[in-house]
């Protein structure tokens, strides 16, 4: 008895090769046409690991658990703190700096004519 997807170590004809990469093909179409994607809630806040969701599952709402949605907005607010107290500390600094400062420019001197000795007339 043979077995039953035909000889083992034949390899596959031309013709069933472009039958299965036809099938792969429309079947990709077809998912990607029939895609349906569910909401995302609290947008602003979702971050892209939390958006990775979709691979698994188009139609899932992605939503956010209350805790996570608080730690993220306190994220936001203490780096939004953080920031405006760098702006603050910031502009003194950069007070003093922003005065136009002359620079000093090297003047080049012009080379002046040498006399060259002959070492030909020495040796």
């Amino acid at each position: 008895m043979g077995a039953p997807g035909g000889k083992i170590n034949r390899p596959r004809t031309e013709l069933k090769k472009k039958l299965f990469k036809r099938r792969r093909v429309l079947n990709r179409e077809r998912r990607l046409k029939h895609r349906v994607v569910g909401a995302v809630i609290d947008e602003g806040l979702i971050t892209r690991h939390h958006l990775k969701k979709r691979a698994s599952s188009a139609r899932a709402n992605i939503t956010l658990s209350g805790k996570k949605r608080r730690k993220l907005l306190q994220q936001i607010r203490l780096a939004q703190k953080e920031k405006a107290a760098m702006e603050v500390e910031a502009p003194p600094k950069s007070a003093r700096t922003s005065e136009p400062q002359p620079k000093s420019k090297k003047k080049t001197k012009a080379p002046q004519d040498v006399d060259m000795e002959d070492l030909e007339d020495k040796s």
